[in-house]
């Protein structure tokens, strides 16, 4: 059946509604980005195409007349009523945003020098880095990738290996020149990660088990030297040559090789922990994570010597 509707301008029942809401036309205008002269107009074509007075025009202001207060809430939910169905018909713009979670010190150390690289790879995202120590709930924390550093074993999520890492006695290059060998290091000020498990290859005791060198413990100074529970730290005070820190080859990669710190050992000893790619299950497809995926695989190939994940 055909109706006949009679249908007012609807850019003049716009000007009217929010004059009437904001009790002015300067306030209307600055919310439909129009003058407040265009809505004074376009409310006094409604009046004349109604043939009845919405407003008083008081010097102080604007007042609804009797009219105007019955026509003005019909017309605010018919408003809502479209605005809610044509948001409802809209596709919605796929967000820019990957949320990404990672230890401090593997940001601050490796990723964020280069991230431009990134960015300019992938101008379409929108990285927003968290980082953090604790193992956060991807689902309930809102983020879409983990990487994380450990064994790889996380339930509930998916976990691809990235690359393994290294660990060598690491120092400024003065600090280099005093030592030739792996007996030498028990006279210098050994520092210390204070979050690294008990005798694992991350702590000096567990090294020189892992070197095959555990007669040389009760030679070290074990239990002297400063203590840092954030690996960033601990390779910014190498840097300076307050001492010698067990360096995982990841985060001090850019420091050996701009020469601000030296291996005077080399890198031999495999570190239990490695990089893992997480996400929750089919995550990693997702366009964003997959693109970000593969550009770190690709930046992190220089320093995969080889290694998988066994």
């Amino acid at each position: 059946m055909n109706v006949r509707r009679r249908m007012p301008p609807l850019n003049a029942v716009r000007a009217f509604e929010a004059a009437a809401r904001h009790g002015g036309f300067v306030a209307a205008a600055d919310e439909l980005a129009v003058t407040a002269s265009a809505v004074s107009q376009q409310v006094k074509g409604l009046e004349a195409w109604l043939g009845r007075p919405l407003f008083n025009r008081l010097a102080q202001g604007l007042e609804l007349t009797p009219i105007g207060r019955q026509y003005l809430q019909p017309l605010t939910d018919a408003l809502d009523r479209i605005d809610v169905a044509t948001r409802a018909v809209m596709p919605t713009p796929a967000s820019r945003t990957l949320a990404v979670t990672s230890l401090a010190s593997f940001v601050a150390e490796w990723l964020a020098p280069r991230l431009p690289k990134f960015a300019q790879a992938h101008p379409e995202i929108d990285l927003r880095l968290s980082t953090t120590d604790r193992i956060v709930d991807l689902a309930a924390d809102g983020f879409d990738v983990a990487l994380r550093h450990g064994y790889g074993d996380y339930p509930g999520l998916e976990s691809e290996f990235l690359t393994a890492e290294t660990l060598s006695p690491v120092c400024s290059p003065a600090l280099a020149e005093k030592i030739t060998c792996i007996e030498d290091l028990a006279k210098q000020v050994l520092m210390h990660d204070v979050t690294a498990g008990v005798l694992t290859p991350l702590t000096w005791q567990g090294w020189l088990r892992t070197v095959g060198r555990e007669d040389l413990i009760p030679r070290f100074p074990l239990d002297r030297g400063p203590g840092f529970s954030d690996s960033q730290f601990l390779v910014q005070s190498a840097i300076a040559g307050n001492g010698i820190m067990l360096g995982r080859s990841m985060l001090v990669a850019d420091s050996i090789r701009n020469g601000t710190l030296v291996a005077p050992l080399g890198f031999h000893c495999r570190s239990p922990y490695k990089y893992y790619f997480v996400t929750l299950p089919g995550g990693k497809s997702e366009p964003k994570a997959a693109a970000f995926r593969e550009w770190l695989i690709d930046e992190m190939a220089p320093y995969r010597e080889g290694d998988d994940e066994s």
